[in-house]
């Protein structure tokens, strides 16, 4: 294995997996530039850095047998999400990580080629912003792009320091391969970015016609209004200055008119009033008679029949007498 990446066989081989049928759509064009333009981007902020990207042309529909094998043995591997489920990889090589680490503890990119070495978790902090500046860099430059069959919004989820897990992390599909070399720190150093990203559409479809989903449906709905919603009465609002707010304390009194019992408001507890209702009485208890209200059209009451049916309150959440 190359230390600078693929081998030639394992290339060669992969190009012919990838191969599409005549009728396919053609694959898109300017992915190269893309991938430069965003790696140039990600490293502006870095000073010293002064990455210069030239992206490769991209291997397509690679297998996770064949990404496997395509790993360095060192390298900083960054998992990411790709949305419903669906994951990518980045990975860097040793000259673009010790870069980073150099440009960000020394101020500048040192001469000599990356250490051949594993990467530690320092490593991995010290790239994780980069890496997130070049994704978010990717998927405006790829935004115009026409074809683009691969989650475009990628975004970092944790580092790998293990590529043999990546076996267990990956699901069994195509993915694209988009590689770029870099020129670091004004020639001081040279690196590569690798990025698998997975094919969307790749899982076979299910056999026969969709499944039937209405009862799920209807026990969602039912287990839904089945929940308890909490409703509060408020008998009356009375807006007073701030110092007079201040100046309360137990035992005094807020005057309330008569004529308020008819106008109490029952509200959720974001303080949307849903019904207009009437405070009264019901077998000893403070009851409520909605009166006006979403949806509410009371039916004109039978002769042997209240005009409604009341809504107790317990003790506890009844207004004050």
């Amino acid at each position: 294995m190359s230390s600078s990446g693929f081998n030639p066989g394992l290339r060669r081989k992969i190009r012919a997996r990838g191969a599409r049928a005549p009728n396919a759509p053609p694959r898109p064009k300017g992915v190269e530039t893309a991938l430069a333009r965003a790696l140039g981007k990600a490293g502006a902020p870095y000073a010293g850095l002064r990455p210069q990207a030239t992206g490769e042309a991209p291997q397509w529909d690679v297998h996770v047998a064949d990404l496997m094998a395509a790993m360095p043995e060192n390298g900083l591997i960054a998992l990411l999400e790709a949305g419903e489920d669906r994951r990518a990889v980045c990975l860097f090589d040793p000259g673009l990580v010790d870069a980073l680490v150099e440009v960000q503890t020394t101020g500048r990119v040192d001469d000599g080629p990356g250490l051949a070495r594993a990467p530690t978790r320092i490593d991995a902090a010290l790239a994780k912003d980069f890496t997130g500046l070049f994704l978010g860099a990717l998927e405006g430059e790829l935004a115009d792009l026409t074809g683009i069959d691969w989650p475009q919004t990628l975004t970092y989820g944790a580092p790998l320091l293990d590529a043999r897990q990546l076996d267990l992390l990956l699901p069994e599909r195509p993915y694209h391969l988009l590689r770029a070399t870099l020129d670091l720190g004004g020639g001081a150093k040279t690196g590569w970015v690798l990025l698998a990203v997975p094919v969307t559409g790749a899982a076979d479809p299910p056999d026969g016609p969709p499944p039937d989903d209405s009862a799920w449906r209807a026990a969602w709905r039912e287990a839904v209004l089945s929940a308890p919603a909490a409703l509060e009465a408020v008998l009356q609002r009375r807006w007073l200055p701030l110092h007079r707010i201040e100046a309360l304390s137990v035992g005094d009194v807020l005057p309330l008119d008569r004529g308020d019992l008819a106008g109490v408001e029952l509200c959720d507890l974001s303080g949307t009033r849903r019904f207009r209702a009437r405070l009264g009485r019901v077998d000893g208890h403070r009851a409520l008679r909605l009166t006006q209200g979403a949806g509410l059209t009371p039916p004109a009451p039978p002769p042997s029949a209240p005009a409604a049916t009341p809504l107790t309150l317990s003790k506890e959440a009844a207004p004050p007498a």
